[in-house]
């Protein structure tokens, strides 16, 4: 929903990146090596928090591959039948079809392999099997899932995996939620991998009406309500944006459960729909409430990091003064601070240094996140701060930047 989805920041391989600051000290390079080591203490301070996105909707869960993915990353992909099996021993197949392999692999012949799927004989299966170049078919690592003739005909049609998502994800639509468990799961997957852009570019297509009542109803997994939620906050129709708002809001009301999947994409849906008045719900009821759940906190800050990456209706200094509300919430002063020196919230610089000396975030985290945070900071008052840091805590402050150096990060192309 990083593609989504969000690329909140970029990882590079491991390396000596504090000794690199050390040593970039020429006047000649002055503002090259100052830029040199903000980026590296900001990279550096976001790889202590797990706020990297990869190209997955960070609303959607247990995001495995979509059969398409599992058909690319195959050199033999066919539908065939179980002759003979039973658990733990080779499984004896007939061939009906081979989509790919056909060097390995012919139709109506007849494979013995090891299958990680138990399957009654005379069922379907759609069979991958991966390897090296050059092994043989017999040699190759065997995937499974069983299929019925409606299963497998979704398969066979749905484009393939390096067709550009924008073009792939229309062919999907309709079969969310299908009544076939195996087809609503692919399509949902085949969401959650796309890149935002693209869903949010074909969102007028997507069924408005019935994912609002997917996002009630409690047949539908939890898992994938995150990626409903999320959904109806792209809706461009006037009339739609409207009832979504409404929905989503009488969800973010409704009586508190102790963990609700999917809580996240709800609350990213109703910030693009609802903007500066929705960030305003979600401050009362979560931000600045000392007695909220910590489950609905972090959903609150998911939703938030997704809507600096993607929003647009909420200028930043809005957002970075909504978070700064949890730096009243010791447990979560870490994520919050390492955030706001991610969004560059540097006016914010006081109100963190403060937080050093106060008992209650006293925990190496966040110290480290304090200190990073001045670290990345151009402010000349940030230097200063840190420098009265090291006479109050030297040894807490130098192990700080230890372990921010033993992170690995440097800026891309370093």
């Amino acid at each position: 929903m990083a593609s989504i989805w969000p690329s909140i920041i970029l990882m590079a391989p491991r390396s000596n990146s504090f000794a690199q600051v050390r040593r970039c000290r020429s006047p000649r390079r002055g503002l090259s090596c100052r830029l040199f080591r903000r980026l590296t203490w900001l990279l550096a301070l976001s790889c202590l928090l797990d706020t990297t996105v990869v190209n997955a909707c960070p609303f959607c869960t247990a995001l495995g591959p979509t059969l398409a993915q599992s058909h690319a990353a195959s050199r033999v992909t066919a539908l065939a039948e179980v002759g003979r099996s039973s658990r733990g021993q080779p499984t004896e197949l007939k061939l009906h079809q081979v989509l790919d392999g056909k060097p390995l692999v012919r139709a109506g012949e007849r494979l013995t392999v090891t299958l990680d799927l138990a399957a009654p004989a005379g069922s379907l299966v759609l069979i991958f099997g991966s390897g090296a170049d050059g092994a043989k078919a017999g040699d190759l690592t065997w995937h499974a899932m069983a299929v019925n003739e409606t299963s497998y005909a979704y398969f066979a049609r749905a484009p393939l995996a390096r067709v550009p998502a924008i073009e792939r994800l229309p062919y999907f639509i309709p079969f969310l939620e299908n009544l076939d468990p195996t087809i609503a799961e692919d399509a949902y997957l085949e969401f959650g991998h796309a890149p935002f852009d693209d869903v949010a570019k074909i969102a007028a297509r997507l069924p408005m009406a019935k994912i609002r009542g997917w996002l009630v109803d409690p047949a539908v997994p939890a898992t994938r309500k995150g990626f409903y939620g999320l959904a109806l906050g792209l809706a461009a129709d006037a009339a739609d944006r409207t009832a979504n708002a409404e929905l989503l809001l009488e969800q973010i009301l409704a009586p508190e459960d102790d963990f609700r999947a999917g809580f996240d994409g709800i609350l990213g849906g109703f910030l693009l729909l609802s903007g500066e008045a929705g960030l305003k719900v979600l401050e009362t009821r979560y931000l600045s409430n000392p007695q909220a759940a910590d489950g609905d906190v972090r959903h609150t800050l998911t939703a938030l990091r997704f809507y600096h990456e993607y929003g647009r209706q909420i200028p930043l200094a809005r957002l970075q003064a909504a978070l700064a509300l949890l730096l009243a919430r010791p447990e979560f002063a870490e994520p919050a601070i390492v955030d706001l020196a991610r969004w560059q919230a540097w006016d914010r610089g006081d109100e963190v240094t403060r937080l050093y000396e106060a008992p209650a975030y006293s925990t190496p985290a966040t110290r480290r996140a304090i200190v990073g945070f001045l670290l990345a900071s151009p402010r000349p008052e940030a230097a200063l701060a840190l420098a009265r840091l090291r006479k109050l805590d030297a040894a807490g402050v130098a192990d700080a930047e230890k372990v921010l150096s033993q992170t690995g990060a440097v800026p891309a192309g370093q």
